[in-house]
């Protein structure tokens, strides 16, 4: 992972954080694994778009600030993930916010032009994401990241509610509603409908 150079974490060459005082937890912790997968996580909220980096170096700034209160409790990617959770739930209410004001901007980079079946087939395949990705803006942070949870990096229920702090009933429940409220914002795009779907 490139980082800024104005980064308030001190890293070193391999991407450990370097701190002045090394506490037992601290110390304890393979910094150089928690990089790759504080980025992982991230990149499972907020996809592999502009901003991925900058919420990934925020993520670990936190972590970093903080990984003293990591008392061992639970695996240190429940803290993990906990930490991404809020770094990209605020991002999205930011988001939100800012689409109030303005128009979503579009992509304006060039589609490869090529007749081919594979090459037609990953533009197809790039559409489909896209507008998965803005059906998924749609959404309420909190039932975003309980769907990336659950239904991405495949999470049972009760770490999730480990993760986001609440009931495992209450991320049930909020699962339930954002496969309900997604599936309503894809219905009518061509690009999530069946062939029968399409011909009526």
């Amino acid at each position: 992972m490139n980082l800024s150079a104005d980064v308030k974490v001190p890293i070193d060459s391999v991407g450990v954080p370097v701190r002045d005082e090394i506490t037992p937890v601290a110390a304890s912790i393979e910094w150089s694994e928690v990089v790759a997968v504080v980025r992982r996580q991230m990149r499972s909220f907020v996809g592999a778009g502009r901003d991925l980096e900058d919420l990934t170096q925020t993520a670990l700034e936190r972590i970093y600030r903080n990984v003293d209160r990591f008392e061992g409790r639970a695996e240190l990617t429940t803290y993990t993930y906990r930490v991404c959770a809020r770094v990209a739930m605020n991002h999205w209410r930011w988001y939100k916010r800012w689409l109030r004001s303005f128009e979503r901007a579009t992509d304006t980079t060039p589609e490869p032009q090529s007749d081919e079946p594979d090459a037609a087939e990953a533009v197809m395949e790039r559409e489909r994401l896209a507008r998965l990705e803005r059906a998924l803006d749609r959404l309420s942070p909190i039932k975003r990241a309980v769907l990336t949870l659950c239904e991405l990096e495949e999470l049972p229920a009760s770490r999730v509610a480990e993760i986001l702090g609440c009931p495992e009933a209450t991320v049930r429940s909020r699962l339930r509603q954002a496969r309900i409220d997604l599936a309503q914002i894809l219905r009518d795009d061509p690009f999530f409908q069946t062939a029968n779907e399409r011909s009526r």
